[in-house]
């Protein structure tokens, strides 16, 4: 378990142990009854838990009407200086679609290319320039309506023009299934072309077929393989040969989710005529970026076997890693990894948990829960 109620101290005192999914450390705190359920909006309390780690984050920590906790996410609370720009050959730009803070964007090195999203069907704000990812995720809890839209072109081109400093640029950008973020990229790109030929000449935009945290994944390893002395050549390589090889699988909790969502919501028809059922939906099926609905589960225990079922049919008794993923839904989370090591004898050091940022929990609602695969090397 990643949590637990510890005991009850008095008659209206809870106190929680946690592992922080930043920096693992453990952490201890206590919960008034009156301070949570006057702290209750829409079905869950949310409390954060002081600074600490180097650098220096929050755990925004998630429980429900039942004193359970359902989730956490932690963020960097301080702005950190960027890394010597001298340690790396290559300039790195991801789209937000990643879901990476930008306080750990701005330390490593990447270049954030920020969207828009509409709060509520008024409010247009930039993320993660006006927005944090922890905002977001609590405006879902609490109910509100959050619509994400495609990076603009103009975004992309002022990002382009900022980095004109002789070196190569990666861009590594969202599954265009998903997404017009790699469209509107190369749109940029082309528009650059007329303005500054020899800067658009050195920009290597990148369909990754990914989102959220297996796109972060292949920013940051992108970036510390320039770290450490990698050539362009062989960066894009990797890139290339991890945007064919991964699988994604997801579980999405509610339907209703799946309606709203401008991106998935073609999938709700073909799930709503069995009632009662969560959608399976599958991305990169076939190593091009597809994504196909692929079966409604019952509940969760029915979608941990079809994950190892498509994990066996795609990857075909090969070792492999990957990120078990959730929207405040750690102990799912805990039960898959449990699952899969028993089921596949997968090495449970060969996968992380981390909490999805708001690009998926837009789309997939509270309580999703995901697996993103690829072979080990």
């Amino acid at each position: 378990m990643l949590y637990r109620v510890m005991e009850l101290q008095t008659s209206n005192i809870i106190k929680y142990n946690i592992i922080c999914p930043l920096c693992k450390e453990e952490i201890t705190f206590e919960i008034d009854d009156i301070e949570l359920f006057n702290n209750i909006q829409g079905d869950l309390a949310t409390f954060t838990i002081e600074s600490h780690g180097n650098p220096p984050h929050i755990v925004t920590v998630y429980i429900d009407r039942n004193r359970e906790i359902k989730g956490t996410y932690p963020f960097l609370v301080k702005s950190v200086e960027k890394r010597n720009e001298g340690e790396l050959n290559y300039n790195h730009i991801i789209d937000a679609s990643a879901d990476i803070s930008l306080e750990e964007a701005i330390q490593i090195g990447l270049e954030i290319v920020p969207y828009d999203i509409i709060i509520d069907g008024k409010v247009r704000r930039k993320y993660l320039n006006d927005v944090s990812p922890a905002e977001v995720l609590k405006m879902i809890t609490n109910n509100m309506t959050i619509e994400s839209k495609s990076i603009q072109v103009d975004d992309f081109l002022r990002t382009f023009r900022f980095y004109d400093n002789e070196k190569e640029t990666i861009v590594n950008t969202a599954c265009s299934q998903l997404s017009k973020n790699y469209r509107n990229a190369v749109k940029a790109k082309k528009m650059l072309n007329i303005e500054k030929p020899d800067l658009a000449e050195k920009i290597n935009i990148i369909d990754t077929h990914a989102i959220g945290n297996i796109l972060k994944l292949i920013a940051t390893t992108s970036l510390e393989m320039d770290r450490r002395g990698r050539d362009l050549k062989e960066i894009l390589r990797y890139v290339d040969w991890m945007k064919h090889c991964h699988r994604t699988y997801f579980l999405v909790d509610d339907l209703e989710n799946l309606k709203h969502s401008d991106i998935l919501g073609t999938f709700a028809g073909f799930f709503s005529s069995v009632r009662g059922t969560k959608p399976l939906i599958a991305c990169n099926v076939d190593g091009l970026g597809k994504i196909e609905p692929c079966k409604s589960i019952k509940d969760c225990k029915e979608g941990m076997g079809e994950f190892a079922r498509l994990m066996k049919k795609d990857f075909r008794g090969r070792e492999l890693s990957g990120i078990i993923f959730h929207c405040l839904a750690e102990e799912k989370a805990q039960r898959l990894l449990e699952y899969l090591e028993i089921i596949l004898n997968i090495n449970k050091d060969d996968f992380n948990i981390e909490p999805v940022g708001s690009s998926v929990c837009i789309h997939g609602g509270i309580g999703l829960l995901g697996l993103s695969v690829f072979p080990k090397k």
